[in-house]
């Protein structure tokens, strides 16, 4: 292909398509994260986007793909924003309990579309459900063995299977940060990080 061919205003071919994904993937954050699942449309994106339909098929192959697509990045934004506050964290495991659990409250707090996505509308589209369910038990494995490497083992399961620690505060985490991020709860950002950190000290045993 010619290069006039493959430019275009400086652009290459390449590069506007990911351009166009990205727009996407900004106007679905945008509506579900604003408006939720219900909202979150193949045609309600496109609009959202200034694209048609055709751009939308050209990088997802339906509404769920992009659905999950969203979520991915979102709950990658969350491992790296705990992953990196962990990395100064003194060696001591409430204290690494704590610092993880600050960065998840101050990564929501700093936009709380986050928190929508990664709590409410895995409640309520049945594709995140499904998605979720694997998702967060994951993270809350990955920040138990940054906490007691030694528990790596009891915190591993088969595929498909949740060991008991990582689902009780996998469950518990999400209904805790989802009633502060609503409001529902008598408790500021400093006492919900407490309780999550005093909550999986204790059911990790390492009290």
């Amino acid at each position: 292909m010619s290069s006039s061919a493959s430019t275009w205003r400086g652009s290459t071919m390449a590069s506007r398509a990911a351009e166009r994904r990205e727009q996407l993937v900004r106007a679905g954050y945008a509506l579900l994260g604003g408006e939720g699942a219900g909202a979150t449309t193949m045609r309600a994106v496109c609009r959202e986007a200034g694209l048609s339909l055709r751009y939308f098929y050209e990088n997802f192959a339906d509404r769920e793909a992009l659905l999950i697509e969203i979520y991915d990045q979102t709950a990658h934004g969350l491992v790296d924003a705990v992953t990196t506050r962990l990395v100064d964290a003194p060696f001591d495991e409430t204290a690494r309990a704590r610092a993880a659990f600050d960065a998840a409250a101050q990564y929501f707090a700093d936009d709380p579309r986050r928190g929508r996505i990664m709590f409410r509308e895995t409640l309520a589209d049945d594709t995140l459900r499904a998605h979720g369910a694997d998702a967060l038990p994951a993270f809350v494995t990955l920040v138990a063995t940054q906490l007691a490497p030694e528990q790596a083992a009891r915190l591993t399961s088969a595929p498909g299977r949740i060991p008991l620690p990582v689902s009780a505060i996998s469950g518990a985490l999400v209904a805790l940060f989802l009633d502060w991020l609503d409001g529902d709860v008598e408790a500021n950002r400093d006492e919900v990080v407490d309780y999550a950190t005093r909550l999986t000290i204790t059911i990790l045993g390492l009290t």
